[in-house]
Formats: structure tokens, C-alpha cells, sequence
């Protein structure tokens, strides 16, 4: 198995802004991510639209632009549909100041949300864990970092909820993307 490489987020931030996307690395890589985990096709380019209007205010992308979304989509579909538990957030670095981090966090799970709103899905179609996953990802997307209480502690904090955060991508990509592709299966799933 090839190791699925995502591009960092100081690269994507460069190349947002040479080509004039007006989003930040987390809200993109956080929307396609939700997307994909909505059951969005990965083998073609209907990505393409909700990025124009969420990036670049409805107008379409230069080929650059749709070049460089391109290789985070299909990095980002590669790592999810791989079956392993490899997938990353595309965040800053760990020696950024943790505020910026926790910034980026929120931007990326608020933009993940919104990413599988725009899939269409029915709450009430939604399982009891899905539902609470999106629960979590709701009141994860309001928290921010207190500068006067102990950093220390918060950072570790913080990364118990980037990988709760991990966790719960998961946990949707397997019930909801995976859904319509075995809906669409011939063959009846196994039941253990």
C-alpha cells in the first residue's frame, strides 16, 4: 500500500492565495472532508462547484486553482477511502501558537459541518451514533482556547480532541459515504 501524502498546510496556504481562493487550509481541506464523508462522489469533479462558491465566491477556479483542490480532494478521498485509521487534519504545525491551532480546529469542523449540509443529508434518516457524532462536532466547533489558564494542560486537551475530532470523521465517512456505495452493491453485507 502507497503512503497517502497530504499536502501541508503552509503549502495549501500558499497556493490559496496565489491563486485567490479566499479560504483558509483548514476550512478547505474541513468542507471536502465533509463533502467525501457525505457520500460525494470521488471519481469525478462535483467538488468542483461547492468550492467555487465557497472559495471563490460562486466564480469558477483558473486551472491552477482546480489543479491545486484537485490534489487535496483526491489526497484527502485516498486517505478516507483507504480503510485505515491514517486520516489527518489539515492543520498548522504543532509549533504554531496553540490559539492558531484551536482557530484552525474550529474553522475545519465548523467547514466540515457544512460540507455534509450540502450533501443533503436527513436528519432523521441519521443514526443514533452519527447524530451524536454530529452533537459533539457542533459543540467542538464553539471551543476556544482560555490564554490565562495553563497552556500545558490545554494542549494536551487540544489533542484529545483533534483525535476525537479524527474519530468522529471516521465514524461518518464509514456510515454515511460508505452507505451509498453499498447501497448501490448487488451483494447483501454480512451480518455477524
Amino acid at each position: 500500500m502507497s503512503e497517502i501524502t497530504l499536502p501541508t498546510y503552509q503549502a495549501v496556504e500558499a497556493d490559496l492565495k496565489e491563486q485567490g481562493l479566499a479560504a483558509m487550509p483548514a476550512e478547505l481541506h474541513g468542507l471536502l472532508s465533509g463533502m467525501i464523508c457525505g457520500g460525494l462522489a470521488v471519481d469525478d469533479e462535483s467538488w468542483a462547484g461547492p468550492v467555487c462558491d465557497y472559495a471563490n465566491q460562486g466564480e469558477p477556479m483558473t486551472d491552477g486553482a482546480k489543479m491545486m483542490v484537485r490534489t487535496l480532494f483526491t489526497t484527502t478521498a485516498d486517505e478516507l477511502i483507504g480503510g485505515g485509521f491514517e486520516f489527518s487534519l489539515l492543520m498548522p504545525d504543532d509549533d504554531e501558537p496553540l490559539a492558531d491551532r484551536a482557530d484552525a480546529l474550529t474553522e475545519w469542523v465548523s467547514s466540515f459541518i457544512s460540507g455534509l449540509g450540502l450533501m443533503d443529508l436527513q436528519k432523521n434518516q441519521l443514526s443514533e451514533e452519527i447524530t451524536e457524532v454530529l452533537a459533539d462536532l457542533q459543540e467542538i466547533s464553539q471551543l476556544g482556547i482560555d490564554e490565562d489558564d495553563d497552556l500545558e494542560d490545554q494542549a494536551a486537551l487540544f489533542e484529545q480532541v483533534v483525535e476525537h475530532v479524527r474519530m468522529c470523521v471516521l465514524s461518518c465517512h464509514s456510515e454515511l459515504g460508505q452507505r451509498l456505495i453499498n447501497d448501490d452493491a448487488d451483494e447483501k453485507p454480512t451480518v455477524h
